[in-house]
């Protein structure tokens, strides 16, 4: 679960002098990717994969934001402001909410051949060795 605005600007490069801003909102069109590399730990330089390589493992999640109900929203405010304390004082004038990730769609790349799916079902039943 995370806390999101209702409309998120992404820029991307245009030129060397310009920078293109792309806006978009989640009530127009709430379809959503999330990555995560272990790039953004020290595993794969502890094992000297590069980021780029398929051993340096990516998962990636898709499906839609939705707002976080009621009975969520205590656990979810627990979560982010556990790691994120200074999130609690953010103004509220920008119209934050907790939003949570339905997910639909998994693909995990961490061997070469191509990326695995992995069900929706099998992801939230795994048990940790």
């Amino acid at each position: 679960m995370v806390c999101v605005h209702d409309v998120k600007l992404i820029a991307a490069p245009d030129s060397v002098f310009h920078e293109r801003v792309f806006i978009f909102s989640l009530q127009e069109n709430p379809s959503a990717t999330l990555t995560m590399s272990l790039a953004q730990t020290n595993f794969c330089r502890k094992h000297g994969f590069d980021p780029q390589s398929p051993l340096c493992a990516h998962i990636i999640l898709s499906g839609t934001v939705t707002k976080v109900n009621e009975t969520e929203v205590d656990v979810a405010k627990q979560s982010l402001f556990i790691r994120h304390p200074e999130m609690k004082d953010w103004p509220s004038s920008h119209n934050w909410f907790f939003a949570k990730l339905n997910i639909t769609n998994i693909w995990l790349l961490d061997y070469f051949g191509g990326p695995k799916i992995v069900t929706p079902e099998e992801y939230y039943n795994a048990t940790f060795q």
